[in-house]
């Protein structure tokens, strides 16, 4: 298709439109379902490039078709030359400032609510609630729990994991998880919570196998890795998805910390060398201090990892290396049984349909991701990525009647996951990569 003068004129217009400014609104924008006959279609990708629309959700072999955020002043224009291509559209998101208000309303009562026990963990907080919530889940917890640095911020914040087990020798493995790396992704973090205290609880319970789990392996748990990002969400930008760092080109700042991994870094796929793409991978691999801080407290505890889990939302996905290349992992038998297994305990929870498969073959493809990082560098052979709800009606902006459900389903699956690694040889755990590489 030939774009005419005046588009490609306003979409390098929209590259300047790159420094937020605070409390940014979103009145009137809506969110688009663009069904796309292939998800390599070329002529759609390039009018939504035009547009500089915010990509929520890229065509995938389980949905071909894009998710995107349109400003009210260019959905009239840009849905005129959709229909023109002959692109089938319909909006799925009315008004996003409307669902960001409600989704504040029952933040506001349980922060006056903040010491009420397990009603604290169904709402959204701000970073510094979530904070003090956490070191008082460890004061009250103490025996079992004690929180770890492992990383730190742009701004000079601390990145804390919660690590809970019942303490033993140095030589116990580690279940690593980790949310908050997409700083708008609310619902990870919230999790991840929901996860800690229900450990807590089925130990304190005397659960069988969670009392297992805590003798035989050291859970790191980190709620928020990105926590300049996600403090910027409460203050300035609720949909803000990078970091927070030094300003580049056009005044635009932060890198996409899950494109700013050492696995093929400048590879094709869902990344950008424009500072002012949410895709932005940064200028070298680990120039984000996030990503950087965090990967040397983890390569510390290599050969110990039983499993790394990333959480992100959102498409319901429980995803496998690799995201950088439509080769299969060395592991992909292995991967794909335990996810299968892994996304039939999700299902007899709460009734919610998943789906599995590796990043490039299920999603799309991302270069650059903590995922493949852990599986190749760290050799981690059952390294997951999981997508949380929804399927698009809310997309990043998930109610927060949504965290108990969304979190009680993902505990289903980590369960089997733990349940599988509790018991494997050492050897058993190290990817086949590395094994054919000694180290």
């Amino acid at each position: 298709m030939r774009i005419p003068a005046l588009f490609v004129l306003l979409g390098f217009i929209r590259s300047w439109e790159c420094v937020e400014t605070r409390g940014k609104r979103y009145d009137g924008y809506q969110v688009i379902r663009v069904e796309s006959p292939s998800i390599n279609n070329t002529e759609i990708g390039n009018i939504l490039h035009l547009y500089e629309v915010d990509i929520w959700r890229n065509p995938s072999i389980s949905c071909a078709s894009f998710d995107v955020m349109i400003r009210p002043q260019d959905l009239s224009s840009m849905t005129s030359n959709l229909d023109r291509a002959g692109a089938k559209f319909h909006s799925i998101v009315t008004d996003v400032q409307k669902l960001i208000d409600e989704e504040r309303k029952p933040a506001s009562r349980g922060r006056r609510r903040r010491d009420s026990g397990s009603k604290f963990l169904h709402v959204y907080h701000p970073y510094e609630e979530i904070r003090r919530w956490i070191r008082h889940f460890a004061r009250i917890n103490a025996d079992i729990v004690r929180l770890v640095q492992v990383g730190i911020t742009y701004q000079g914040r601390k990145i804390i994991a919660a690590k809970i087990g019942v303490p033993r020798g140095a030589d116990k493995r580690v279940v690593w998880q980790d949310g908050g790396i997409h700083a708008r992704e609310w619902i990870s973090g919230a999790s991840l919570m929901w996860v800690m205290k229900r450990l807590v609880r089925g130990y304190r319970q005397a659960e069988p196998d969670i009392v297992r789990y805590l003798q035989e392996m050291d859970w790191y748990i980190v709620p928020i890795w990105n926590v300049d990002g996600y403090r910027y969400t409460w203050t300035s930008n609720r949909l803000w998805r990078k970091s927070i760092g030094p300003k580049g080109s056009y005044g635009c700042f932060g890198v996409d910390l899950n494109r700013n991994f050492d696995t093929k870094f400048t590879g094709e796929g869902s990344t950008s060398s424009r500072a002012c793409s949410d895709v932005y991978r940064g200028t070298h691999p680990f120039s984000g201090v996030e990503s950087l801080s965090v990967s040397r407290f983890l390569q510390r505890k290599k050969g110990k990892i039983a499993a790394a889990i990333t959480l992100h939302s959102y498409s319901q996905f429980w995803l496998y290396p690799y995201g950088y290349t439509h080769l299969q992992s060395e592991d992909e038998n292995d991967l794909r049984s335990l996810s299968s297994r892994v996304v039939r305990a999700i299902f007899a929870s709460n009734q919610t349909f998943y789906m599995y498969g590796s990043v490039e073959n299920l999603a799309y493809q991302v270069p650059g991701s903590s995922v493949d990082w852990a599986h190749d560098a760290l050799c981690v052979k059952y390294s997951f990525a999981v997508e949380l709800r929804d399927t698009g009606t809310h997309g990043f902006i998930l109610p927060a009647r949504y965290i108990n459900p969304t979190a009680k389903e993902y505990f289903e699956g980590l369960r089997v996951v733990a349940d599988h690694v509790v018991d494997l040889p050492v050897e058993e755990l190290k990817s086949s990569s590395c094994k054919q590489r000694g180290t």
